[in-house]
Parts: structure tokens; sequence; C-alpha cells
């Protein structure tokens, strides 16, 4: 933290500690005297324009500087000496840079709290960039915003907000005992996994395949002719995925058959949250130049087996069906769990917005790379899923969205909280699955943002073994038209 004149301020308590009770009373003040019209662009979306009396500002700019006059020391001036034109020509644009930050944040909550809106995640600010008018975070939006010399400040943000619901009854639910049983098809799955998760990406001179190919390219985005953004090397699926948050259907059609040196284009319609306003709505075109494309290539068998210390293909399915057998009740405690969703997501009224936002679809498919990383699926085979969860499975992403406003009140009603131990030993679990250090796999969960969704998901796990604790067991019910299996006869004929 750095105040204007004041040295070593992120080190002082006391100093500290009046920022503090200053934000806070800048919050109180603009609860009061902001103005917030407030309108509805979709299901859960909100647009917000909020205004700032000018008075306030000016207000806010005197007490900072007379502030910085009593702290701050100038040459040929004891402490608290200075006159304040002089502390205010040598300020003015720290000040108002910090002042911009303090106002712009705090009225943002301030017109949240006073208009009783929960908001879900950060807002994004409209702003006007060289590019056009674009949907900027705080951090990048402020670059773009200025106070004004005198008179109100106003500005424009849009919002997603959390849906209004109640949650059916949590005690005594009934959940069906599972019959778990390990067959050769599960133990064929286990193998294939385990040699890709020892596998590696090769350079391959054959067309790129749907599947777990990759094609590395790069790719432009154009809109009426103009070019509005473009990457270079990017790493691409032959599948349907989602480019700078507008989806590509058939972009494993386009990319199919494709080699170093061909170039593609896929034709697209830029989606209503895109970030730039202005071309919403519009049609676009990404172009593709291919450099290079990459086939999975997942250990062989006799490289298992020469790792994992075995003789035979047959020693190894035997140790792996031991090791699902002893995984079995991890397989029934699932089953119970899926059970336990199913009634949460039956039993609960609550509507999403026919056209899932790109932020919102991010969030759903950020829970399940947790879900599979946790499982210990090979990366390809998560990257892969993610890119069919940004696309075209929209029924399953908004399974997850329900599902993370749903538990999000259950862990409130339970009071159900996920303490940094409880990370580290997911973690922990992780990187044992995939063969790795624990710092390594903490460090790219970090960088990759998945540290808050892993913490979600341990919460969810705890909600559900509360839930179970209270539920009732029952007999598994046989489907209905389907009778139980007959015994046969012991008489003889």
């Amino acid at each position: 933290m750095t105040m204007p004149g004041i040295t070593d301020a992120e080190h002082d308590a006391e100093l500290l500690a009046r920022a503090d009770e200053k934000g806070e009373e800048l919050l109180e003040a603009l609860k009061e005297r902001i103005t917030c019209d407030i309108k509805d662009i979709g299901t859960l979306r909100k647009e917000m324009t909020i205004t700032v009396p000018g008075d306030v500002i000016a207000e806010r700019l005197a007490n900072d500087f007379k502030e910085i006059r009593n702290d701050a020391v100038l040459p040929g001036f004891r402490k608290g000496r200075a006159p304040l034109s002089l502390v205010q020509k040598r300020f003015a644009g720290d000040v108002r840079k910090s002042l911009k930050t303090s106002i712009v944040g705090q009225s943002f909550f301030a017109a949240i709290e006073k208009n009783e809106i929960e908001s879900l995640g950060d807002p994004l600010f409209r702003v006007d960039t060289d590019d056009g008018v674009k949907l900027l975070d705080l951090n990048e939006a402020l670059a773009h915003i200025q106070l004004p010399e005198q008179g109100d400040f106003t500005y424009v943000c849009e919002v997603e907000v959390k849906p209004t619901f109640e949650l059916p009854e949590l005690k005594g639910i009934e959940i069906a005992a599972p019959q778990v049983e390990i067959n050769d098809e599960m133990v064929d799955e286990q193998i294939l996994r385990d040699r890709k998760i020892r596998g590696r990406y090769e350079l391959s001179s054959e067309p790129a395949q749907a599947g777990d190919d990759l094609v590395i390219a790069d790719v432009q985005l154009l809109v009426d002719g103009q070019k509005v953004n473009e990457e270079d090397n990017v790493e691409l699926g032959v599948r349907p995925t989602r480019l700078d948050g507008i989806p590509l259907m058939n972009l494993g059609e386009v990319l199919s058959g494709a080699r170093p040196g061909d170039e593609k284009t896929i034709e697209c319609d830029i989606p209503d949250d895109y970030a730039r306003p202005d071309l919403r709505g519009k049609k676009g075109e990404f172009r593709f130049k291919v450099h290079e494309v990459k086939r999975l290539a997942p250990a062989s068998l006799e490289t298992l087996l020469e790792q994992m210390g075995l003789e035979s293909e047959q020693e190894l399915r035997d140790l792996v069906r031991e090791r699902l057998e002893d995984e079995r009740e991890s397989l029934v405690r699932r089953e119970k769990r899926s059970q336990v969703l199913d009634y949460l997501l039956e039993n609960t009224k609550l509507d999403l917005p026919e056209q899932l936002s790109a932020r919102q679809t991010d969030r759903a498919v950020m829970r399940r790379v947790i879900e599979l990383q946790q499982s210990g699926v090979p990366m390809a085979e998560v990257e892969a899923q993610i890119d069919d969860l940004r696309t075209g499975a929209r029924e399953q992403v908004m399974r997850d969205l329900k599902l993370e406003f749903i538990m999000e009140k259950v862990a409130e009603q339970l009071e159900v909280t996920v303490t940094d131990e409880d990370v580290n030993a997911e973690i922990a679990g992780i990187a044992r699955l995939y063969r790795q250090r624990f710092d390594r796999v903490r460090d790219d969960l970090a960088r990759r943002g998945l540290l808050d969704q892993l913490a979600f998901q341990i919460r969810q796990d705890k909600c559900i073994e509360r839930i179970l604790a209270d539920a009732k067991l029952v007999e598994k019910k046989e489907p209905a038209g389907e009778a139980p299996p007959k015994k046969k006869s012991s008489r003889k004929k």
C-alpha cells in the first residue's frame, strides 16, 4: 500500500489502521450520497450506472491533502509546516490517482449494498480505449478512468448476480445403497489412463485428427475485415472450443486434416457478453496459421510394466483390479454423493439464463477440472472435457452452475468452512495421483487460478458428507418394468 508523500506507509500499523478507517468512512458516506441506475440486461446480469457527487470528491481531496500536509516532509520545511498550495502542487497526481481507486471501488460496494444486490464475482467496467469501448476488470479499467476536475463522476459497469431460491429439506433424504462391481472394462480404462499419465506429446507428421491431437497455430480474429485480436503459437485441441470468449462449434472439423503450413478459417458469432460491447452480435472470422501438429503417445505397455516393476500384462491387470477393489468404497461414496446432488437439483427451483456468459461457463469448467484432477484423470483427457464443456455440453454446464449456487447456500446453512490444512491435504492427494511434487502441483493450480475452485470443491464434499450423515439408507429399487432375476429351481424334473 502506498500513501503519497509518506515513506514506508505500508509498514506503519497506525497509518494502515487510519487508511482502513477512512475507507469505511468513505463507504458510509457514498451509501448516503451516490445515485445508481440499475438496468436488467439478461437473467442474472445487471448494468449499473453509478454517479458520485462532485462535492464528495472535493471533500475527500481536501481531507487527503490536509493529512499529507500533516505527515509529509518537503525540502526547506519542517514536518507539517509546508504550505498547502505547495503540497497540492507536489502531490496532486498521486493523490488523485489514489482517490480514484478508492472512489471507484467503494462506490461500487456502496451501490450493491444500498440496493441489496448480491454480486457474483467482480464487476466489469465499461471504458473507452484506443480499440473502442471495452468491458474490463477494475485493475485494467483504472488506466482508462479519470476523475473530473470538478462536477459529478459517473461510470457504467456490468455485474452478474446470484439467484434467489429456497433449499429443500437436508435431513433424512433417502439414499439407495449402491452395488459396484469391478469388470474388465474398468480395468482396461484404468490401464489406459496410467499409460496416458506416463505418456507425452510428440511432433507428428500426420494430419491432425480429432481426439487428443493438438495444433499449434497463430490466431487472428477479424470483425468487419478489421483485426480485433491476435495471438501467436496458440495450443488448440482438434475439437469444439471457445477462443477469446467466442464459441467455435466447428473447430474440430476445420482443424481435422491440418498440416504445418496450412491456413484455416472459421466464421463465428460475437456473443452478447463479449468484452467489447461495440462488437456484440456481429459476425467475425478466425484465421489460423498452423505451425505444428502434436499427438499424445501413451507410454507403451512394456514401459508401464517396467516402471511398475511387473513381469507380465496379467500381473498388471491383477494389480489394477486389486487396486480398484480397494477403491470400491470410494466408488460407493461417489455413487451416494451423486444421489445427494441429484436430490438437491431435482428439489430446488432455480432459474438460470438461457444463454450462459463466458464467465459463468468458465466457473463451471474450472470446477470440473478440479474434480477430474482429484480423480487422477490424464491432463489430455481433462483438456478435451474442458473444450466439450465450453461449447457443446450446455446441460452439464447448467447443472454445474446450479450446483454452485445450491452448495454455497447449503454451506452457509450448515456453517461449513474450509481450512488451509484441508486445501494442502487435497493438493498432496492430487500430487500422488500425478506422481508430481506437492509444490509443483500447488504452483500449477495457483497459476491457473484453480485454488479457489479447489476450496469450493472441498467445501462441497464436506457439505455432502454432512447430508449423508443424516440420510436414510434404503434398498436400491429395481428399474420400473424389470423383475428381479429368478432363482434356479433345485427340484429335479
